[in-house]
């Protein structure tokens, strides 16, 4: 899929709108005890978040330097339509999300430094990312839909879902996908040469899932978002 560097920044911001948009809607849900949707949501918007990142991936340096040339974006076109693919982009980006807040030592370096270690080691976390991939698609569907069980007798409904470690994967995919948008923000702040295209609305809206204690402990002025405003590079 090839496309010009303002319709791709068009695209990606609707993708994180949708993401950050469909994490609130989980937290709402898992706030009225409806695990199973609240997870299926979740998965959702790590799924949109997975196509956001290889159009990040394609796009950053031509947003910074205000180049205009058409890119192609390969992997909407083979993988767009891939559920547990873009959600197994996002795990692995999710990867990262310790060291992004100064944890280093989260780095999960291989043993035997070799070739064939960093091989064998590559190969085991792409193993566990398809594995996660699998499992939340699955989580996915048994959160939206009626169904039997492998033996066809039992019934399975989205409100036999309990809230297991729901809440956690909610809110450590809003801290995922608030990386990539402060990774934006410090993008514009710090490399681009192109004006400033604010995604506050969107970080705010993850806030209080994301960091729900210095949400609580926030100035009512802080939470009715007065300070936000629509192209500010503040």
């Amino acid at each position: 899929m090839e496309m010009h560097p303002n319709t791709a920044r068009t695209l990606w911001k609707a993708l994180m709108d949708n993401a950050s948009g469909l994490i609130a809607d989980a937290h709402a849900l898992l706030e009225r005890g409806s695990f199973g949707r609240a997870r299926s949501l979740t998965v959702l918007a790590q799924e949109e978040l997975g196509k956001a990142l290889w159009i990040y991936e394609t796009f950053e340096q031509p947003w910074s330097s205000g180049a205009d040339d058409l890119r192609e974006v390969p992997r909407l076109t083979s993988d767009g339509r891939r559920h547990a693919v873009k959600y197994m982009e996002a795990f692995v980006f999710g990867q990262e999300l310790a060291a992004f807040w100064g944890d280093y030592e989260s780095y999960e370096l291989p043993e035997d430094q070799s070739q064939e270690g960093w091989t064998a080691h590559l190969a085991k976390k792409r193993s566990e990312a398809e594995v996660a991939g699998k499992r939340a698609n699955e989580e996915k569907m048994a959160g939206f839909y009626v169904d039997l069980d492998s033996s066809g007798e039992a019934v399975l409904s989205p409100s036999d879902v309990s809230a297991g470690t729901i809440s956690d994967d909610l809110q450590t995919a809003a801290q995922v996908v608030e990386m990539l948008l402060i990774k934006d923000h410090s993008r514009m702040k710090l490399e681009a040469t192109t004006p400033y295209d604010s995604t506050h609305e969107q970080q705010h809206r993850l806030l209080p899932i994301s960091h729900p204690e210095d949400w609580a402990a926030a100035s009512q002025e802080f939470r009715d978002g007065g300070y936000i405003i629509k192209g500010s590079n503040d």
